[in-house]
């Protein structure tokens, strides 16, 4: 009897969103975590469905700096992002993994650039 009234309550548990898998909706802003100073990488997105749009700045350390465009999809936990920069027509890939609801541990350009949400 006591095993009968454990699980309802243990399924309840695994179906609340309590930040331990990935997350649902990858809407807002999230930041590059980068060990260098002067450098940063913030993107603002917006999720519907699976598609993801938004924008972004960029500051390279004693480089250059600007806004880029970003268009995507999120097939949890798997995210893929075309960044297209204000200096270049080719766009730049990001392919990474949602941890969870605050962490992305991906890659561009072949370096790793694990982002955070702000």
């Amino acid at each position: 009897m006591r095993r009968a009234s454990v699980l309802p309550v243990l399924l309840l548990l695994v179906g609340c969103g309590n930040g331990l898998g990935p997350a649902n909706d990858l809407s807002g802003t999230w930041a590059a975590t980068y060990p260098f100073p002067g450098s940063s990488f913030v993107l603002n997105l917006r999720q519907v469905g699976a598609g993801i749009t938004g924008t972004g700045t960029y500051v390279q350390e004693a480089g250059r700096a600007g806004t880029l465009q970003v268009v995507g999809t999120y097939h949890r936990p798997s995210i893929n992002l075309s960044l297209h920069y204000d200096f270049s027509r080719d766009p730049a890939y990001y392919v990474g993994t949602v941890q969870d609801s605050s962490h992305i541990a991906g890659a561009l350009r072949g370096l790793s650039v694990p982002l955070v949400r702000q």
